[in-house]
């Protein structure tokens, strides 16, 4: 089953409204709904994963603090392909 970003983004944003997530996962699902838009391979990546890589991927955003860095996410995205494979 691939990732839904609509519902992904639904909930992300509904909790951070409530204050139960801070604001840096807002940030980083914006980030990604960008990437979603201007990245073919992100695209094709995000359109192959279940829901909870997308979520693993927002945590380790906000973890980091890398939610507008596209080279970060690039290298996210490579690793993450190269460990499905393995």
């Amino acid at each position: 089953m691939m990732a839904n970003l609509q519902h992904i983004a639904d909930r992300i944003f509904r909790h951070v409204d409530a204050g139960h997530l801070s604001v840096g996962y807002a940030l980083a699902m914006g980030a990604i709904i960008d990437a979603y838009d201007d990245d073919p391979d992100f695209h094709e990546w995000a359109d192959a994963v279940q829901g909870s890589a997308i979520e693993k991927l927002i945590a380790c955003m906000v973890r980091t603090g890398k939610w507008d860095d596209p080279v970060w996410l690039r290298e996210y995205i490579r690793e993450a392909t190269k460990e499905s494979a393995a």
